[in-house]
């Protein structure tokens, strides 16, 4: 078989495909860009600030229990005792201090809400780390559909190609009719890949449309030279460290933790005494109409010490008790299986991305196998020792090393971020370090091979 010649474009072709190129690295959106928007537009990041804003106010609530109370009261009487009798009109001014001196509930319940306002602030920056996870992963699963996209419509356009010199070989008599029969499967099948590439692409665009708010059609692609290494320090047991120590999922579970023993606590403490001191000024001012006999005035200071001992409730405070400590023990079995699996995730995050980074340079090596193989494949068809099939298949494995090689480096990247988010150190940061390597002459070189 011939070897595929492109024809080499003219002069005004060549300024045309040029200012296309240039008009699309000018507005290609890079990954930070994306993550910029993803910050203010996604839905679940801004729903979990806007929990994180509402846990934080429970502390206040809660202090506001504990503080003294000052409250402020007008009345006004009118009173027609009969239609022969006075008319009595009376103002009454009041204010009341009060201060809990004893109240166990409340004190626990003030425990509590710093515990549950941690839990939110927790839950908050939980959000954050996997927004940066989900942003990475949607990027590049947009560039992984365009690299898969792109491969199958090379794919297919070479099989194309395939199949109209096998025609014209069975036309002059070269070969059998099976040939051309091998080459028309090869090719629908390349046009069904092709139509499957499309729609997955299409999937890939629309998730990452989802957390941005609006739709991304030119991305930067991941440079060629980007860095592909084993996670450092390499080593398993250094991860499960710091994922024991840092992870915001184990500290989360720890403050809902504490969240149930406080509110055990409270279960416990309803039936203690409450103790609470007030002091109320009042003022009365009684008007008569119709009669000069009556007219009083009171004005005074009310001192109270007031206690409270709950002794039958029809055993509500018992059920709740129960119910606290119930909660508590699952909350105990929580933060052990969330421990578990926060290092059952660190030490397969790990493993995979040591993998990754060996895969990487076997997929490299593997496209230059399969060049060679099809290479050797072609001289051989051309000299009659190998036959139709043998050809299609060393240009199906050739295709598929190339998309197996770019899914991989997008593999890479995306569990290095699921392990530091595991290890509880990713940050924003990071994605910054990622979009150093993105390059929008990358897809310029793509656009401009698919336009020669």
């Amino acid at each position: 078989m011939r070897p595929i010649k492109f024809r080499p474009l003219s002069l005004i072709g060549l300024c045309s495909v040029f200012a296309y190129l240039g008009s699309q690295v000018a507005s290609a959106t890079t990954l930070q860009d994306i993550y910029d928007l993803a910050v203010n537009n996604d839905p679940e990041i801004q729903a979990a600030y806007a929990e994180y804003r509402a846990g934080d106010t429970l502390r206040g609530q809660a202090r506001g229990v504990l503080l003294p109370q000052l409250n402020a009261s007008y009345t006004f009487t009118d009173t027609n005792k009969t239609l022969l009798e006075s008319e009595e009109e009376k103002e009454e001014y009041g204010v009341t201090l009060s201060q809990s001196i004893l109240n166990l509930p409340a004190v626990y319940s003030y425990a509590q809400s710093k515990a549950v306002a941690k839990q939110s602030q927790l839950t908050f920056h939980v959000a954050e780390q996997d927004l940066i996870v989900r942003v990475a992963e949607a990027y590049f699963n947009v560039l992984r559909g365009r690299d898969n996209l792109a491969s199958a419509r090379a794919e297919e356009k070479a099989i194309a190609q395939q199949l109209e010199q096998t025609q014209q070989r069975y036309e002059v008599g070269l070969i059998a009719i099976t040939d051309v029969h091998e080459a028309q499967a090869a090719y629908d099948l390349a046009i069904a890949n092709r139509l499957t590439e499309e729609v997955n692409l299409g999937i890939s665009r629309e998730a990452l449309a989802a957390i941005t708010g609006q739709a991304h059609h030119n991305l930067q692609e991941l440079a060629m030279e980007f860095p592909i290494s084993a996670p450092e320090p390499n080593n398993e047991e250094s991860w499960v460290e710091f994922a024991t120590a840092n992870n915001l999922s184990i500290q989360l579970a720890e403050q809902v933790l504490e969240a149930a023993n406080q509110n055990a606590r409270i279960a416990n403490s309803e039936a203690a005494p409450t103790v609470q001191a007030s002091a109320r000024y009042i003022k009365d001012e009684p008007f008569q109409f119709a009669s000069s006999s009556g007219v009083s005035k009171a004005e005074g200071m009310i001192m109270q010490l007031s206690v409270d001992l709950p002794i039958f409730s029809g055993g509500s405070r018992h059920a709740e008790r129960k119910q606290a400590g119930f909660e508590r023990v699952a909350e105990q079995s929580n933060l052990v299986a969330t421990k578990r699996r926060v290092l059952q995730e660190t030490r397969s995050n790990f493993l995979t991305t040591v993998a990754d980074t060996a895969r990487v340079q076997a997929r490299k090596r593997a496209i230059t196998s399969a060049q060679s193989a099809l290479d050797a494949t072609e001289a051989g068809y051309e000299a009659g020792t190998r036959n139709i099939v043998d050809l299609l298949n060393a240009q199906r494995d050739l295709y598929r090393a190339q998309r197996d090689y770019a899914n991989t480096r997008y593999d890479y990247v995306v569990n290095s971020l699921k392990l530091k988010r595991a290890a509880g150190t990713i940050n924003a940061k990071d994605l910054e370090t990622i979009n150093g390597w993105l390059r929008a002459g990358q897809a310029a070189t793509i656009a401009a091979q698919s336009h020669s």
